[in-house]
C-alpha cells in the first residue's frame, strides 16, 4: 500500500489524541486509525495521555454549599500495530479508549438534586482495519474498513437514606459488550505528502447489566454514537505542512440513561445535541531527526441549550484549545513523541441553577513507536 513519508505524522498523532478529551463529556480519545498509514512495514505504538481538568460547578439555588460538582481527572492509552500484509494492503490492530467520563459532586447537593454523587464511564475498544489501496491520477486511493469488539463500564453512588438515619450512598455497577464497524477511504499523492482521508464509524448498541445497592439486579440500554471524520494534510514548502480536520459526533442519539432496578428507577437526563470538532496546524521539521507542530482546535459543547444560551442539562459547553506537538527518532527505527493541550471551557449557566465560570483542560501525552 503506497504511503506519505509525513514530515509531522507523529507530532501529529501526539497532538491530536488529547484533542477529544473535555470536561464533563463522553468522549475520551475518540477512535483514532492514523497508524494505518504509517510508511513502515511492520510498527508498533504505544500512547499514553493524561487529562487534568478545572472545571468546578455551583449552584445559584444554594449559594453557600461552594462547589457543588467537578469532573474528574483522567488517564487514556491507545497501543496498535500494523502491518503491511503485501504491496496495496495494510491491517491495524488497536486497543483504545473511545468513551469515557467522570463526575464528582457534593452528596447533600446530588440528594437534593436527585442526581449520582459520583459517576465514572469508561470503554476499551479492540479493533481490525485495514486498507486496500490502488493507483489513482498522481496518487493512490484507498479504501479503509474494520470491526471492533468493545465493552463499556458505568458506575455511580445514588444518594440514600441508611440506618440511622444518615445520608450515604448505594452503588451502581454496570457493564456490557457490543459490536461496531467502520469504512472510509483515503487518497494520497506522496510527492506533496498529500492525503485526505473520511472515516465513517457506526453507532455500537449496549445492553448493562450489573448491581444496585450490592446484591439487587439492575439493567440498562445505551447507545454509544456514530462518528464521521475528515483529516487533511499536505506539504507547502520543504519541510513544511499543514493540516486540519473537523470530526461530526451524533451525540443527540443519547438522551438520558435510565437505570432499572426491583426498587427504584434510576435516570440521569443528559439532552445532548450533536457535537463538533474542528481542528487546523502546521508541522516544521527542524532537523533529520526532530519535527514539531502546533494547532488549534474548536469543540462544540453537546450539552442542549435555548435561545438565551442557558443549557437544559449539563456543563458541556464550547471549547477553544492549542496544542504543540513534537517527535524525536534517536534511531531509524524508533521514535518518541510527546505534546501538551491547553482549552479553556466557556462559562455557562443550565436550567438547574448549575453556573461556572471559565474552565481548562490540560493534557499531556507521551507515545513511543517501533518500525521494521
Amino acid at each position: 500500500m503506497p504511503h506519505i513519508r509525513s514530515i509531522a505524522l507523529a507530532a501529529l498523532l501526539a497532538a491530536s489524541s488529547m484533542g477529544a478529551a473535555h470536561a464533563g463529556g463522553l468522549e475520551a480519545n475518540g477512535y483514532n486509525w492514523d497508524l494505518l498509514f504509517d510508511p513502515g512495514t511492520y510498527v508498533g505504538k504505544g500512547t499514553v495521555t493524561r487529562v487534568i481538568i478545572d472545571h468546578d460547578i455551583t449552584s445559584l439555588a444554594a449559594p453557600g454549599l461552594g462547589t457543588v460538582a467537578t469532573s474528574s481527572n483522567r488517564t487514556y492509552y491507545n497501543f496498535a500495530a500494523k502491518g503491511d500484509l503485501f504491496d496495496n494492503a495494510s491491517c491495524l490492530v488497536s486497543a483504545q479508549n473511545p468513551w469515557g467520563s467522570g463526575t464528582d459532586r457534593l452528596l447533600t447537593y446530588a440528594a437534593a438534586t436527585g442526581q449520582s454523587a459520583r459517576e465514572r464511564i469508561w470503554s476499551n475498544d479492540l479493533g481490525l482495519t485495514c486498507a486496500y489501496g490502488f493507483a489513482v491520477g498522481p496518487g493512490s486511493l484507498s479504501i479503509i474498513g474494520g470491526i471492533s469488539a468493545q465493552s463499556l463500564n458505568y458506575e455511580a453512588l445514588v444518594p440514600a437514606l441508611l440506618p440511622g438515619p444518615t445520608l450515604g450512598t448505594r452503588p451502581v455497577e454496570l457493564d456490557g459488550n457490543g459490536f461496531g464497524w467502520r469504512i472510509g477511504a483515503a487518497y494520497e499523492v506522496p510527492e506533496i505528502a498529500l492525503r485526505v482521508s473520511a472515516v465513517y464509524n457506526a453507532a455500537i448498541n449496549y445492553d448493562l447489566s450489573g448491581t444496585f445497592a450490592g446484591a439487587l439486579p439492575a439493567a440498562a440500554s445505551v447507545t454509544t454514537p456514530q462518528t464521521f471524520e475528515v483529516k487533511a494534510q499536505s506539504g507547502i514548502a520543504p519541510g513544511w505542512l499543514v493540516l486540519g480536520g473537523i470530526k461530526w459526533v451524533d451525540w443527540s442519539v443519547v438522551d438520558a440513561l435510565t437505570v432499572t432496578t426491583p426498587g427504584p428507577t434510576l435516570t440521569t437526563v443528559l439532552n445532548y445535541e450533536d457535537g463538533w470538532t474542528v481542528s487546523a496546524g502546521v508541522g516544521h521539521q527542524l532537523t533529520e531527526d526532530l519535527t514539531i507542530l502546533a494547532g488549534l482546535v474548536w469543540d462544540k459543547g453537546t450539552s442542549r441549550q435555548n435561545g438565551a444560551g442557558i443549557l437544559a442539562n449539563g456543563t458541556q459547553a464550547d471549547r477553544w484549545g492549542a496544542n504543540l506537538g513534537a517527535a524525536y527518532k534517536p534511531s531509524e527505527n524508533f521514535e518518541l513523541s510527546g505534546g501538551v493541550s491547553y482549552s479553556m471551557i466557556e462559562a455557562g449557566t443550565n436550567a438547574l441553577g448549575e453556573t461556572w465560570d471559565t474552565g481548562s483542560v490540560l493534557a499531556f501525552s507521551f507515545s513511543a513507536k517501533a518500525s521494521f
